[in-house]
């Protein structure tokens, strides 16, 4: 039996129960609202991803974008080059030109990409992003059925494998039909680089009984347009904004509904954000979903106060990323955007752009492509607490959170793992916060620039929130299984322990054995784990991560 099903406290209206028992708080604003915020894409069945499926034999609709090589889209590529590197347009006519046989009219993106660079890999690799996006989006093709219209991406969520998946979604539907009595949420895109390619997906995965659910086109061309009443540059601002091209031939219907809603005006999009009852932001870049909330110069688009007003916030990878902001008692609350742990260590933050996903070594602003950048400002400000991160253990990244927590002056951290949501639940004036899905939420306290301290919190936690922070709630620790008995950690210090999701498997490890202390290292770093008077270890669950940890003490030193 799934643990989300055996745990009577993750209906909603159980969880809604449990915040009367909580103090008033600062926090209240709206009065009541539920986020749902996951710490990756979420493993769904679909015609695209028939890995996620239980079978494959009635899966029906697009699988893969396609991409042909003809003399009419070179001629394309050669007359509108999007910048002044003749060069490289040069170049990349005379490798395409070597493409145009019969094998390469109809192929994926990674069968021209294999074929590009056993031709030529320097040109390829020479390629700016917008240059590189630009060459790939004209060499797309629309796909059409029989009847000569586009087909779609389609999702089979009743097929999905992953449990977890739906445990996350059943939460959602429950949390929209609770709220209301004909409930409707929104999907917004806008994470990623093409929103148009997204759309089919989310629409599906919102695909709920007793729900209506749309695509909602806010784009950042849109977001420029309809707040200029630009509405006929609409292509040109979506070529110099969103450094996206073609897309009127590959999704026309989505471009036509783009264009009918800035037609509508600012005051129409208001209204029907204030209308529904959620909205999800996808995963993809969270600095992309940002320029849909606020304006190049940081100011707030008309519709950001009505989305915040939302009784449900949903969010995947980037869309959950971008809810930390706002302020609280430390300042500022910013926003992630890049980097890895052990860059974050060795060069600190910095409040920059993130570095482009092409770059690899030197990079703007003198970074790299692990360099850990973060937005000031922050995001769209739902989530006031601290700082939230994504893809958390999985990829190792409680040292960045860690790293800009200290630099920024920030007290609180919460990473996401993978296939995973945080809820957070305000109600009343009270609030209280607990985990669905596969694994846990690592909540980081950072003391100074390489230490503190980490607690995880397993599926099945409850926390309570109050003005002294974050704490296992009773109910969880009274329903806390046994300990079972294991042999102790062995006496060694553990390797590359900022790598994979190794440095949560030590600290499941220390919880199960009741360990009080471990070291380990990575390169020129050593990290000390202590527990002190302040540590408790619990078994939430049956699960490999199943083991919740409060305040575990941390301390990095090089060596």
């Amino acid at each position: 039996m799934r643990i989300f099903k055996k745990l009577s406290l993750f209906s909603r209206s159980a969880l809604l129960a449990g915040t009367a028992l909580l103090p008033s708080l600062c926090f209240a604003e709206p009065a009541n609202q539920t986020l749902v915020m996951v710490g990756s894409d979420l493993e769904i069945c679909s015609s695209s991803k028939p890995k996620n499926c239980s079978t494959k034999e009635s899966i029906i609709g697009k699988q893969e974008n396609v991409f042909s090589v003809t003399k009419q889209s070179i001629k394309k590529i050669d007359q509108f080059w999007p910048n002044n590197n003749t060069k490289h347009r040069d170049h990349v006519v005379a490798v395409l030109n070597k493409l145009t046989h019969k094998e390469f009219q109809k192929v994926s993106k990674a069968t021209l990409l294999w074929a590009w660079r056993d031709l030529d890999n320097q040109v390829l690799s020479s390629l700016s992003e917008s240059e590189f996006n630009y060459v790939f989006d004209i060499l797309e093709v629309v796909i059409l059925n029989k009847q000569n219209q586009r087909i779609t991406e389609r999702v089979y969520k009743d097929l999905t494998t992953e449990t977890s998946t739906t445990d996350i979604l059943d939460f959602v539907a429950a949390s929209l039909k609770t709220t209301t009595k004909s409930p409707t949420i929104l999907a917004v895109t806008a994470s990623s680089r093409d929103p148009y390619e997204s759309a089919d997906f989310y629409e599906g995965l919102l695909n709920f009984k007793g729900v209506e659910s749309s695509w909602l086109p806010l784009t950042p061309a849109l977001a420029k347009a309809i707040t200029s009443k630009q509405c006929e540059s609409l292509d040109s601002l979506r070529t110099d904004s969103m450094g996206v091209f073609n897309r009127e031939t590959i999704y026309p219907d989505r471009i036509k509904a783009e264009k009918a809603l800035c037609d509508k005006g600012v005051d129409h999009l208001v209204k029907l954000i204030e209308n529904a009852t959620g909205m999800m932001f996808n995963g993809g870049d969270q600095s992309l979903t940002r320029k849909v909330l606020f304006d190049d110069n940081g100011k707030q688009y008309p519709w950001t106060h009505a989305i915040l007003q939302r009784p449900l916030l949903v969010g995947t990878s980037a869309g959950t990323a971008v809810q930390s902001g706002g302020k609280n008692e430390y300042g500022s609350v910013p926003m992630i955007s890049n980097g890895t742990s052990l860059a974050a260590m060795r060069e600190g933050s910095f409040a920059v752009s993130p570095p482009s996903e092409r770059c690899e070594n030197e990079c703007s602003n003198k970074l790299s492509s692990d360099s850990l950048t973060y937005e000031k400002q922050g995001g769209l400000g739902s989530f006031t607490y601290g700082v939230l991160d994504t893809h958390f253990s999985e990829r190792n990244r409680t040292m960045r959170l860690a790293r800009l927590l200290a630099d920024t002056g920030q007290k609180h951290g919460f990473g996401v793992d993978e296939t995973t949501a945080l809820v957070s639940i305000r109600a009343g004036g009270t609030s209280l916060m607990t985990v669905i899905g596969k694994s846990g939420v690592v909540h980081v306290q950072s003391d100074a620039k390489n230490s503190g301290a980490i607690s995880y919190w397993p599926v099945g936690t409850v926390i309570d929130v109050t003005k002294d922070g974050f704490n296992l709630a009773k109910r969880t620790v009274d329903n806390a299984l046994p300990s079972i008995k294991i042999p102790p950690l062995p006496m060694q210090r553990f390797g590359t322990i900022f790598s994979d999701a190794k440095l949560r498997s030590l600290v499941q490890a220390m919880c199960l054995t009741q360990e009080q202390q471990a070291v380990a290292q990575h390169d020129e770093f050593l990290l000390d784990l202590n527990a002190t008077e302040n540590t408790h270890y619990y078994r939430v669950n049956t699960s490999s991560t199943g083991c919740a940890v409060e305040n575990l003490a941390f301390k990095v030193k090089t060596f």
